[in-house]
Order: structure tokens, then sequence, then C-alpha cells
């Protein structure tokens, strides 16, 4: 009996001690690789509502969560998860501190727990109430040196203790000026609301922002600028604001010109905001005030844009004011463009705005009064049905050309001297064929840019760069079109270095009637990869618009991936207005099974076919 039971004692202990074997080696056999976040030394900058993790498992048909989020695991393994960090301290103060990721993998009833720590920058919360601070992280106004003319306010914004009385003391004013507190609510992170589920109503309500606007009625003549936080229970204390504010009171006028840029400079609606104006070399502006590294100068009596004062040379005292009283408009009549001439006699600033149903064109000139009696017509074709002009302002003109064209071509505008040319290409001429039958590709000229090289693009969780999945979709879309008879270039070859802002020249110098740019996606920091993801495509001229919508519906139609959407985008492949000229995004390198997919030449050539087919058909709708 007893050696009986000592058997079975014995058979039970090394069958648990089996078990308990195999199932060590399990957890042994369970592995990660992690690729994003990387970790090092830079810490981890939190935005939105999570943040995104990629690598891989095994074995591959393994469960993964972290920090209680699942991750999106694809057939080898790799996987994407987006979740939230576990912060050491749930109230820190701004700054950084860490932030750990718990990975548990299970597979087949074995589990492992992995711990990962990250340095982290916390985002900015409410300044402190133990201390009078001024919190140097939030933007400050002004920041830099600010140069106002006469009636123009000067804004003070800064974050400091909540709770304060606060006054604005300027340098060589009597009175102090007072300034309102108020909260600013972090709602809207930038790219949810561009690239997630929009903009939403719920966010972070940080206290202490001081704000007051302020018209100077002295000269000032680089004036400091201190304000004065005054609480009851920590007393009061002064702080000197970075920037410096001088008065514009001069007589004489100040006159900048545009110096040379191949991509023309961009004109803005703040310092460092929103695009308004491209401006050729030669245009003359008159300052009407600076701030820091931007000059603020005049369009009309009622508009303004700002240019970075590298971009201009100051011209002497006592040069004019920029101004014009043109006479005629002239046109010229060529096989592939015509052409509209305004004799200006100094470059002034112009916008050109494409406008639809009707095709036409609307040329705005500032600093222009016309004289206008006579508009030439070269009537080689009736391309160019009429031009109109008006005086929208006292200095400004506006000229609406009108076209006979189902959509529009491009257009290129430059000086010629002092002569305005506004070159607007005709529409593709339709290719003959046998009875209801063409080949439209047949002699198109085609330009496709591979999207990055030097850099890598999105890098995929499997290593994957985008540069080169870019390349290898060029190629193929080439390869077809070429099949057809057009002449295609691409900007670059294969890991050749080509900057970015080289690259618009370089389409140019194809003199294409198409420009696309390859790319594939992914989604900024903060923004849910899992949710939000799939196939989009991006125009900024309207010219691109038709084409950019039969990209789009091809791609989803065959591709089978959601709709990322159709974008108006200020890309620069995007402003490129002597061609038709968009960007393309058919899939996300950053989700695993896209990613997977985009390393296929059968997926390639699917998405080259889409957007050989949109070609297709757009010469066919759309060449007269």
């Amino acid at each position: 009996m007893k050696l009986s039971f000592s058997i079975f004692f014995a058979l039970s202990l090394s069958l648990l001690l089996s078990l308990l074997n195999e199932n060590s080696l399990a957890q042994e056999k369970l592995s990660l690789k992690i690729s994003s976040p990387s970790g090092g030394k830079s810490p981890i900058e939190l935005a939105g509502s999570g943040l995104t993790v990629m690598g891989s498992l095994s074995p591959a048909d393994s469960k993964l969560s972290i920090n209680g989020a699942e991750a999106l695991v694809d057939i080898d393994g790799t996987f994407i998860c987006f979740t939230r960090l576990n912060l050491e301290s749930q109230s820190p103060v701004s700054g950084e501190t860490n932030g750990k990721l718990t990975f548990l993998l299970s597979h087949n009833g074995s589990t492992k727990t992995i711990e990962k720590v990250y340095k982290v920058k916390l985002p900015i919360v409410t300044s402190t109430s133990d201390s009078l601070v001024i919190d140097k992280q939030w933007p400050m106004e002004p920041l830099e040196n600010t140069f106002l003319s006469k009636g123009e306010a000067l804004d003070i914004l800064f974050k400091a203790t909540p709770g304060c009385k606060c006054f604005l003391y300027v340098e060589g004013l009597k009175d102090s000026i007072p300034l309102s507190e108020t909260v600013f609510v972090n709602s809207n992170y930038w790219g949810e609301e561009v690239f997630g589920a929009g903009a939403s109503n719920i966010g972070d309500t940080i206290k202490g922002i001081y704000k007051c606007s302020f018209y100077p009625n002295l000269p000032l003549k680089s004036a400091s600028l201190k304000v004065k936080l005054i609480d009851s229970a920590l007393g009061s204390k002064e702080f000197e604001l970075p920037g410096r504010v001088t008065t514009l009171d001069k007589v004489v006028h100040s006159i900048a010109r545009l110096k040379y840029d191949p991509n023309l400079t961009v004109g803005r609606n703040s310092p460092g905001g929103g695009y308004k104006i491209f401006l050729p070399e030669g245009v003359n502006l008159e300052v009407i005030g600076q701030k820091g590294g931007w000059l603020k100068t005049k369009l009309s009596s009622n508009e303004s844009v700002y240019i970075p004062s590298s971009s201009a040379e100051i011209l002497p005292e006592g040069t004019p004011l920029p101004q014009s009283h043109p006479r005629i408009i002239r046109c010229k009549e060529g096989e592939k463009s015509a052409s509209v001439e305004i004799a200006l006699g100094i470059k002034l600033p112009f916008i050109v705005n494409q406008l639809d149903n009707p095709e036409r064109i609307e040329l705005l000139i500032y600093n222009v009064t016309s004289d206008i009696d006579w508009v030439f017509y070269d009537r080689k074709s009736e391309f160019i049905k009429e031009i109109r002009h008006s005086q929208l302002s006292n200095d400004v003109l506006k000229v609406e050309i009108q076209l006979e064209q189902k959509t529009h071509w491009g257009y290129k505008a430059e000086y010629d001297g002092n002569i305005l040319k506004l070159s607007i290409k005709k529409p593709a001429k339709r290719n003959s064929g046998f009875l209801f039958w063409s080949i439209q590709l047949k002699g198109r000229v085609i330009s496709i840019d591979p999207g990055h090289t030097p850099e890598t693009g999105a890098i995929g969780p499997r290593g994957t760069e985008e540069k080169d999945v870019n390349f290898e979709i060029s190629e193929k879309l080439k390869q077809m079109l070429e099949d057809s008879g057009a002449k295609v270039f691409l900007t670059h070859e294969k890991d050749q270095a080509l900057p970015l802002r080289e690259r618009k020249q370089m389409v140019n110098s194809f003199a294409p009637e198409i420009s696309v740019s390859m790319h594939n996606n992914a989604v900024p920091g903060g923004v849910n990869p899992i949710e939000h993801n799939g196939t989009s495509v991006y125009y900024y001229f309207p010219q691109a618009l038709p084409l950019a919508k039969l990209i789009h519906k091809n791609l989803l139609d065959e591709l089978k991936l959601k709709d990322f959407g159709l974008f108006w985008d200020n890309l620069y492949m995007c402003r490129i207005p002597e061609s038709i000229s968009l960007l393309i995004e058919p899939a996300f390198m950053i989700i695993p099974e896209q990613e997977r997919l985009l390393r296929t030449d059968e997926f390639q050539r699917k998405i080259a076919q889409c957007v050989y087919n949109a070609l297709e058909k757009f010469y066919e709708e759309y060449s007269q």
C-alpha cells in the first residue's frame, strides 16, 4: 500500500513538474518586439486621446493587450495598438514624468507580462497657485519686437498664476492697463480635428490665461512691457515680457521689394499663419508693421499680408508708393495656351482665382486704379470667350477671363519686366480614333513623384519604409502609362535624394499636363489609427478636383479599404498651378494588414491600375 502510494505520488509530482515545465517553456516562447515608441532619451509628447504602439509578437496567433487595450494583430504576429500611458503622477505639474506600458501576452492558456517605462513630456496645465509665476512654455505675445502702424492695436497674451489681478505697464505711457483672466479649454487637438473624429467640446480647462489689447496713444520706441501680478495671499510681483513695442510715426513710407525665391514668396494671414498669396521676385509692397521676423505689408486699403523679413529688401527712404494705372489688356493665343498681358510699369501683388460654372479665371491686382479703355483679342480661337474688368475698390482691379473649356488645366502667372503675364493652359486635344474608340492616354505628358527620399516617410510595424513602396508603385504606374503611349517622367530615381522644395522645379521642367505625387499614409500621434485609416486623395488648386474625385472613387471601389477622405490641403506637391497636381495616399503604412498588402506586387499593381484607369477616364471626359 505504501509502495503504491509512493509510486502514485512520484507520478503525480512528475506530471505536475512536467506541466509546470511546459508552461514555463510556453512563457519563454512568448516574445515581443516593439518598433514604436522606441523609448530612449527623447521623451514622448502626449497629444490627443492616446498613444500608438507597434511591433511584432511570437507566436503569431498570440493575443496582446497593452494597458488594457486590445491590439490588432496580423497573421504574422505584427501588431498595432492604440492605448493610454499610465503616468506616475495623475495630477502632474508642467514638465516631464515617466509613463508605463504593461503588455499582456497570451497563447493557449499561457500568459506573459512585460512592462516598459518611457520618459513623457506632459501637456501644459494650470500654473501652480503656490507662488507668482509666468509659464514660459505657453506662447506669449509679443514674443519678439513689434512695430505698429498708427491706429493698430497691440495684443498681450501670457499664462501665469491663476486668480490674480494683473496690470500692464508700457514704458513711456503714464497709466497702467488692466488685463482680464480667461480660461483655455484644451478641446481640439489639431490631429484629431483633421484626421480623426473631428472637433470636440470636451477637454481640460487651463486657468490663468491673461489677455488684453490696447491702442498706444503716444509714440513709442522699443518700449519695454512689464506686467504686475497681485494676489491677496501671495503678494505682488513684476515680470518683463520678452517683446518690445515701437510705433511707426514716420511721414515717409517704407517700401519692401521681394527677393528671388524659386518657389515664390508666401504671404500669410498672420505671422506663420495660413497662406493667402504667392508672390514672385521684384514685387513692391508697402510695409505697415512688423512682428519679429515678419513684415506686415499692405495689399489694399483693407487687406494686409505678412511676409518673412528675410524674403525682402527695404528700399531707400523716399521710394514712392507702389501703384499703377494700366490702360490696356492684351490677349495672345497659342496652340497649347493663351496669355493675358497687362503692362503695370511696376511689379505689384496679385492673386489668381479659378472659378467654375462657368469656367473662368479671376485676376485681382492690388495698388491699381484702372485707366483701361481697351481690351485686345487675338481671335485665333474661341478659348478666351470674353474679358471683363472692374474696380473693386480704389486700389484693387479685378480682371475676369471667361474660358471655353470643361475644366481648368493650369496656369502660370509671372512678370516679364513690369508686364504681368497670365498664361492659361488650353484643354488637352482629344485623340482621334476609329468610330467611338480611341486611346486617350497616347502622347500625354505626365509626371510622377515617388514621395519622400532621402527621408523614409512613414515606417510600418515590420520596418517597411514608405519611400520604397512609393517608388515601386510609381514605377508600375509609369510602365502602364508608357505602354499606352504616354510620355512619363519620374521626379527622381530610386534612392536618389531630391529635397521636397526642389521637386516643383523638377516637375515643371517636364512641362506635364498632370502631376501625381505617390504616398502612403500614417496619422499624427494622438489619433487612433485603428479607427481612422484607409484611402485618401489631396488637391489644392480647383483644376485638380475632377481628377482627384476619379482617383479617389477608383481606389475605394477596388482596394476595399476605409474612406479616409478627399481633402483640399495646402501640400507642397499639390501647389503646382502649371499642371493638374494632386497627391495620393492609397493605404496606411502603419496598419499591419495594409502594410503587408503594400509589400506585395499584386496590391501595388492594383493601386497603379486604379490611378491609370482614372487618368484614362479623365482624358476621355475632359479633353476637347
